[in-house]
């Protein structure tokens, strides 16, 4: 995986998010899904 993927996953896990919102492991998701999850996942939190 490329450093971006590797400092999102980092990203996401100091917020507390582990799993994409369809329940994969963050380091299989690729880069855009895992900007994808760091745009949705706070969202999906405060509702």
């Amino acid at each position: 995986m490329e450093l971006r993927g590797q400092v999102l996953i980092k990203e996401l896990e100091q917020q507390g998010f582990f799993l994409a919102l369809d329940g994969r492991m963050l380091n299989e998701l690729s880069v855009q899904e895992l900007e994808r999850e760091k745009v949705r996942l706070p969202e999906v939190i405060q509702l």
